[in-house]
């Protein structure tokens, strides 16, 4: 047998084997095959139901989601109202804020015109206060001078009643004293009877003329009568000074005239001089 024999037996025997390899081959993916289109139509089953469920699943959640969104719908557009009902609350709102921003305005005003009158009325009521005190002190002040005037008009009271019942008992005396001299024919004029004027008398200097000559504030109704002598004094700074004596030469009610008496002379007669009675006894005595 030559090579090429030999070459064709070795490649018909490795033909043989491929072909075998190949038949094996075949045989094994055959049966694989088989196998798995089995497990893919049970899992095409499978994923058919699962697929079938998804489907449900899907459209109950498009339905759901359908509802929702329309819910969601619905709930944007009541938002969007009561949105645009808040907006319309808020200008009113806003409006409202503003009237309250200018009411309170007024209001803060009126509470400082307030505390201004308050201020005002309390200056007043210290003021009255004050005046009140005063009048308080005063009236007690008052109350006191009063008592003490009551005290004094009382004592007065019971003088004056001495005095008028000292007068009516005088009055008595003086119709007595008048009846016994008109019993007796005497005239009821003790100037008549007497030189001195009436003890007590006082007067002043209203006028001097010429030649010694000077009119004075008393008359007969105080109980002079033509010819009494009267004595002039002056009081400078409390002290008082003898400047002479004068003689009534005429009279009238209530005035006289005088005329200075020169051997008593010890001063000048002035306007205002006090013209009075010193009986010698009561000078020497002083």
């Amino acid at each position: 047998m030559n090579l090429l024999g030999r070459l064709l037996i070795v490649l018909i025997f490795i033909g043989s084997i491929m072909l075998a390899s190949f038949s094996v081959v075949l045989n094994v993916t055959h049966t694989n095959w088989k196998k798995r289109a089995e497990v893919a139509e049970q899992n095409l089953k499978a994923k058919t139901e699962e697929l079938t469920r998804l489907q449900t699943t899907k459209d109950s959640l498009e339905t759901a989601l359908r509802l929702e969104i329309r819910r969601h719908v619905s709930r944007v557009v009541a938002l969007e109202e009561e949105t645009a009902q808040l907006k319309l609350d808020n200008q009113e709102a806003k409006s409202a804020v503003a009237a309250l921003d200018q009411e309170l305005e007024k209001h803060k005003a009126d509470v400082r015109d307030a505390h201004a009158t308050a201020e005002t009325l309390r200056a007043r009521l210290d003021a009255a206060s004050k005046a009140l005190f005063d009048s308080q002190r005063d009236w007690v002040e008052m109350s006191t001078e009063l008592s003490k005037t009551m005290d004094e008009a009382n004592g007065l009271a019971i003088q004056l009643a001495n005095y008028q019942s000292t007068t009516a008992q005088l009055a008595k005396d003086y119709r007595d004293a008048v009846e016994v001299l008109r019993l007796h024919d005497l005239v009821p004029n003790p100037a008549l009877y007497s030189k001195k004027p009436p003890a007590g008398i006082r007067g002043t200097v209203t006028e001097v003329r010429e030649r010694g000559n000077i009119q004075i504030s008393i008359g007969t109704d105080s109980g002079l009568v033509k010819g009494h002598q009267l004595d002039v004094v002056r009081t400078v700074e409390g002290r008082m000074t003898y400047v002479g004596k004068v003689e009534i030469i005429d009279t009238a009610a209530d005035r006289a005239a005088a005329q200075v008496m020169p051997e008593f002379q010890r001063g000048v007669v002035r306007l205002g001089d006090e013209v009075t009675y010193i009986e010698v006894s009561v000078a020497a005595v002083h």
